[in-house]
């Protein structure tokens, strides 16, 4: 009688059986273990960016912006620069600073107040503007023949003349057989490199390159028989003219004067009036002490007509009632607080350098500035 095989396939089954319970198991865990780090990593995350943001609001916001927008810092909140940095180069350049700029060394390792924990928080919080960036485009620059008479009639006049016509020191240079002869690469050049035998300096190391281009704009102009009005600056006027009185000079203080009269209207024409009165008397103590108090208070604008202006040029950026946005809220803003006019209108002037802002000389003029300034005060307690 044969002897019978031991059926193994029941013992099979039953083994195959648990295993599939076995790695069943083993799925559900993995999936509820990959689900609770998930979670975990997505609550470190948030943990991180709300830290940071605290952290940025106490040490970065006053030079890169509320938002990231940019100020006297470059802005953080541009989609190519969030694209094209890594946390690693944020992370090191907030650690060391960079030399020979204002950004300093953050790291208590370099002296500052900030240990890597805190420098890592407030890169999460930078990196979390990524998905909504704005694209900041760079501001090119144009060239403005207003500008250029600006620079001639406080460089070039005392030698060339009044609006080129030349002088005994000088040849004339507004003349258009003259200027017909020799193109705009020429005066550049000559202007960059002087004329030492004839007495005329070398600019290049006076002017910058954008002041040399404004002149060769005001050159063109002249060829082209265009009148162009010299782009006078109150303020920088009103400035110059207490620096020239604190110099014991009121021949060059009645001349700024002069030339701010040409473009000041309302109550700042009549102080300058009244400046102007006073420096003809020899009564300078009298002239700097107007002068001082109108420097205070310029450019005198009206808050009714810069309601209009601000909802045209500004609205958009910083809200219609300045609660904020892609710029900074400018409702009870201390930078509005502790700043005079004449020092917001040169900011507002020339923009913030690295910021979506752009400067809007030869786009509003001092005045229109000066009635935006009287209406954000409104908004100031």
């Amino acid at each position: 009688m044969q002897k019978k095989e031991p059926n193994y396939e029941r013992y099979l089954i039953i083994g195959l059986v648990i295993t599939l319970f076995i790695l069943t198991g083993f799925s559900i865990y993995w999936v509820g273990e990959t689900n609770r780090l998930t979670r975990a990593a997505e609550s470190l995350s948030a943990e991180r960016v709300e830290q940071g943001e605290k952290i940025y609001e106490e040490n970065c916001a006053s030079c890169h912006g509320d938002v990231g927008e940019g100020g006297s810092g470059p802005a953080l909140n541009d989609k190519d620069l969030l694209q094209n940095t890594l946390d690693e180069i944020f992370f090191s350049v907030t650690r060391s600073g960079v030399p020979g700029t204002q950004m300093p060394a953050w790291s208590v390792d370099f002296g500052g107040p900030l240990t890597d924990e805190d420098i890592r928080n407030t890169v999460a919080f930078i990196r979390a503007w990524e998905p909504t960036a704005p694209k900041i485009e760079p501001v090119t620059f144009e060239p403005d023949p207003s500008r250029g008479a600006l620079l001639y009639a406080t460089t070039c006049e005392v030698c060339h003349g009044e609006n080129g016509q030349g002088s005994t020191d000088a040849p004339a240079l507004n003349n258009l057989e003259q200027l017909n002869k020799m193109d705009d690469d020429w005066y550049l050049a000559t202007i960059r490199n002087g004329r030492p035998a004839r007495g005329m300096p070398t600019w290049e190391t006076v002017l910058s390159p954008h002041q040399l281009k404004d002149l060769i704009a005001l050159i063109k102009s002249w060829r082209e028989g265009a009148e162009v009005q010299d782009a006078f600056s109150v303020t920088d006027l009103i400035a110059s003219a207490i620096f020239s009185l604190g110099e014991n000079d009121p021949r060059s203080a009645a001349l700024h004067v002069s030339r701010a009269l040409t473009v000041a209207d309302g109550k700042g024409a009549e102080m300058l009036r009244n400046t102007a009165a006073q420096l003809e008397q020899g009564d300078d103590a009298g002239a700097l002490e107007t002068l001082n108090t109108l420097q205070e208070q310029w450019p005198l604008g009206d808050a009714e007509l810069g309601a209009p202006l601000y909802a045209d040029y500004c609205g958009a950026c910083h809200g219609n009632q300045g609660e904020g946005g892609l710029g900074s809220a400018l409702q009870a803003n201390q930078f509005i607080k502790d700043n005079t006019n004449a020092a917001l209108v040169e900011f507002i002037w020339e923009g913030p350098s690295g910021t979506a802002m752009p400067g809007f000389d030869g786009r509003l003029t001092e005045r229109e500035i000066a009635d935006i300034i009287a209406f954000l005060r409104t908004w100031q307690p």
